[in-house]
């Protein structure tokens, strides 16, 4: 791998970076695009589909997207881009519109042309990008444990978008073109370790059942309006909630900032013996009383109220801190012990960053201090994006979606 850093955020320097890889003999480019400087651009889509339609009829591919944030060496950066050159043979899916039933049929069509090499187990890990304001992410994360169950492979990624507009838009990079509502998927061949924690942990008898959705929207919980159900119990454990709650729920914001990245629902993933609680954090409330996730959650999932534990900023912030630490630690113990040339990359949330800041704490000594310390000898590592929602592989050979969750990757440099 080589990496390129620009913290500019122009479209010309993007093309620059570009072209000097595509002189280095890369022919597979990742990119983490930040979107700051993105309204000095004079067409996100035009300029991007014109920059990838010329790169791919050169038989030089280019994917990623564009981010509230992206990060090298753990340093935080609202503007500027990281390239990542890939010289692993690299084979692209692009999944647009994902409404099912055609979704997974699509999939099937596009890893064809690579069955016998992933039967065989020659592709290691896949990198996915998603839209984090889209519909039907569901649809994308049944169709990857469908292609994990068959070929297992590791998965890493997250969902893409722009904070400054909060909603669907073209912030996903194909080879071909830049899309929105969609997915691009890229097969490498490199070997990886991955390790995922999130911190928060369930508040005593706060489990409860999904019991009617629309969508992305829960409506009930235990058959009672999901925003009742979810501030009731909240306000009973918070106070300072409790006094301002009809202020936060008139705020979307606000909302978000100061009651759901600090209270999200936990969902509890039982396979077999090991019990796993996923961060599903609610985006927004509906008209209804309902609660609008990233992703769809079935009527009948189990789940629970997560909380950060500690009884001071600090402690919680230290909380956030060691379960980044453990996902690293874990990723390590499960890369290749002969590979000594390798490189991490985090799919880090932009909802962690959230909660550092309502803490009153620094983001980038809370998360990466102790990665970026250990890797000081390995230049641009750690790299990443905040993401709107993690993508992993978890133990147990299925994928999942996050929130507010640390994914770290070790993975071979080359």
């Amino acid at each position: 791998m080589k990496v390129k850093v620009d913290a500019q955020g122009n479209f010309e320097t993007l093309k620059k970076n570009v072209n000097s890889l595509i002189s280095d003999g890369f022919k597979h480019i990742l990119v983490f695009h930040s979107e700051g400087g993105l309204d000095r651009w004079a067409s996100i889509k035009q300029d991007c589909d014109g920059l990838l339609d010329k790169a791919v009829h050169n038989n030089i591919n280019i994917f990623g997207g564009i981010f509230p944030g992206i990060f090298d060496n753990g340093k935080l950066m609202k503007q500027g881009s990281i390239l990542v050159g890939i010289q692993s043979e690299v084979h692209f899916v692009t999944l647009e519109n994902l409404n099912e039933p055609h979704i997974l049929e699509t999939l099937k069509k596009g890893i064809a042309p690579i069955e016998a090499d992933l039967a065989q187990r020659k592709f290691q890990t896949l990198f996915v990008f998603g839209d984090g304001f889209g519909e039907l992410n569901l649809g994308l994360i049944n169709s990857l444990n469908w292609l994990t169950k068959k070929y297992p492979l590791n998965v890493l990624g997250g969902l893409t978008g722009r904070d400054d507009i909060k909603a669907s838009h073209y912030t996903i990079l194909t080879p071909e073109k830049i899309i929105q509502n969609g997915a691009v998927l890229a097969f490498t061949k490199l070997k990886s370790g991955i390790g995922v924690e999130h911190g928060w942990k369930p508040m005593p008898n706060s489990g409860c059942e999904v019991s009617e959705v629309n969508g992305c929207f829960i409506e009930t919980i235990n058959k009672i309006p999901a925003l009742d159900f979810y501030m009731d119990f909240i306000t009973k454990q918070d106070p300072a909630i409790a006094n301002q709650k009809k202020f936060l729920l008139k705020n979307p914001t606000l909302f978000f900032e100061k009651v759901a990245i600090k209270y999200p629902l936990g969902i509890i993933r039982q396979q077999g013996k090991q019990k796993q609680i996923i961060d599903r954090t609610a985006v927004s409330v509906g008209a209804d009383k309902s609660l609008q996730f990233s992703v769809e959650i079935p009527v009948g999932t189990k789940i629970c109220i997560l909380h950060l534990p500690g009884d001071s900023p600090k402690q919680q912030c230290d909380k956030m801190g060691e379960a980044a630490q453990a996902a690293y630690i874990k990723s390590l113990e499960d890369f290749p012990d002969h590979l000594l040339d390798r490189r991490v990359i985090i799919m880090d949330c932009f909802g962690r960053k959230k909660m550092v800041d309502t803490l009153g704490q620094h983001f980038e000594d809370i998360e990466f201090k102790v990665i970026a310390a250990d890797q000081k000898e390995k230049k641009h590592s750690p790299i990443g994006p905040l993401t709107f929602g993690e993508i992993s592989s978890m133990k147990g050979g299925y994928v999942e979606l996050h929130n507010k969750t640390a994914v770290v990757c070790t993975i071979e440099d080359r």
